[in-house]
Parts: C-alpha cells; structure tokens; sequence
C-alpha cells in the first residue's frame, strides 16, 4: 500500500503543474527561496533567513553594488543501505536556492557579520555615518532682516 500526500478534489491545476514541474512545484534542482525578515534600526540593516537542515559552509553571503546576495544549497539525503528503500512520500525540498537584497547605497560593507544558529542565518549590516540620523540645531539669527519688510 502506498501512502501518499491528502490532495483535495478541488484541486484542479495540481496535475498540470506537476507535470510542468515535477512532484513538489521544484523546477530543476531548485529549493524554495528561504522566509526571511529584514529590520531597520538607527544603526544597522538586519536580515534574518531560515534555513532548516543547512550547515553553514553550505551557505553564502556576499555584496555587489549595494546589492547583498544570500544563496545555498540542500543537498538530499539519503542514508546507507537504503537502495532498496521504498518511499512512500518525499515532500522535503533539496537543491540550491538565491536571495538578493537592495541595500542603501550608505552602508558599511567592509564590516558585515554572517552568524548561524539554529537554523537561522542572521546577516547584520552595519550604516555607514554618512546614513546614521542626526539632529541639526536650529537657531535663530537675529542680524537677519525679514522678508516682506520695510526698513525705513
């Protein structure tokens, strides 16, 4: 007997994106794109991907032209003596998968720290200076004469 995933009846483009794409949705050796949260703070940009069941030499991080890229892959895994296995449901995605983000242009890119843990790429980039807010004083020059007036 087979075990297979509950697909609902109602469910009619399924069989025709299964046979464009394959079981799964996954276009060639394609994995979904990791969820991710990108937050904003007075001093850094911070972006946080989920990447279950990765290791950290599988993953990449790099910076062109303000535009950070996140890629990686999951490669499947398959456990000795099973070539005579039979699987009843494979529904785990494997293969490579590319995140890219547009930085502003006034970010600090020779500091960007990269920090794994749990399952959770965390990639922090600095603000440069020149992007950090700061407050200008206002002052009120009284030398000045005002608009509109006349000075008889």
């Amino acid at each position: 007997m087979a075990i297979a995933p509950y697909r609902p009846s109602t469910d009619l483009l399924r069989p025709i994106f299964e046979d464009i794409f394959g079981e799964g949705g996954r276009i060639g050796n394609m994995m979904r794109a990791p969820l991710a949260d990108v937050v904003e703070t007075e001093h850094h940009i911070r972006v946080v991907l989920e990447v279950p069941g990765l290791q950290p030499d599988a993953l990449s991080v790099d910076i062109e032209n303000n535009v950070l890229t996140i890629s990686g892959e999951k490669q499947e895994q398959k456990g000795e003596g099973e070539e005579n296995s039979v699987w009843h449901l494979s529904e785990r995605r494997y293969g490579n998968f590319s995140r890219s983000f547009v930085l502003p242009r006034d970010v600090d890119s020779e500091n960007i720290d990269a920090h794994f843990e749990n399952g959770l790429l965390t990639v922090t980039v600095p603000k440069s200076e020149r992007a950090r807010r700061r407050r200008i004083d206002v002052r009120a020059d009284q030398n000045r004469t005002q608009l509109g007036t006349n000075a008889s």
